[in-house]
């Protein structure tokens, strides 16, 4: 699939609101006067439009054998300590030259949802009040 150009998913855009005109500045002088343009209206209303919102993925992904397709996930930022954010790396990079050719690209990311996955079967063990007492609660069971 080609990529697409840039100008092309944006549409042709109009000259620059404002443009400086540049005069010498000799000493005791202003600034540069600004000149304001207002843009004229293009041509093509849908270009003007913002982009829809991707619609939400549905709890059951439709991926084939359980693997999840990017364009079926919602985004979700979390704060990592730099030790996991590292191991995470290391162990992404080693699963993905052991697997050779071929397969899905294992990801930091990939790694977080088989964790999240896991965490999610043994949410009934979880227990405390603290993360290191929900860590262990959990680690104990899954451990054992």
């Amino acid at each position: 699939m080609a990529r697409a150009d840039l100008s092309t998913m944006l549409g042709r855009l109009p000259e620059p609101i404002s443009q400086v005109q540049a005069q010498p500045k000799a000493a005791g002088e202003q600034a540069p006067k600004v000149a304001i343009t207002k843009r004229p209206a293009p041509a093509n209303k849908e270009a003007t439009k913002a982009p829809k919102a991707p619609k939400r993925a549905s709890s059951k992904l439709s991926a084939p054998q359980g693997h999840s397709h990017y364009s079926q996930l919602e985004r979700k930022e979390a704060r990592l300590r730099e030790d996991q954010y590292a191991n995470l790396t290391m162990h992404a990079r080693r699963l993905n030259r052991a697997k050779g050719t071929g397969g899905e690209r294992i990801t930091e990311n990939t790694l977080i949802r088989i964790a999240i996955d896991l965490l999610l079967a043994n949410i009934d063990s979880l227990e405390g009040t603290t993360e290191d007492e929900l860590t262990n609660s959990v680690t104990h069971r899954v451990a054992t």
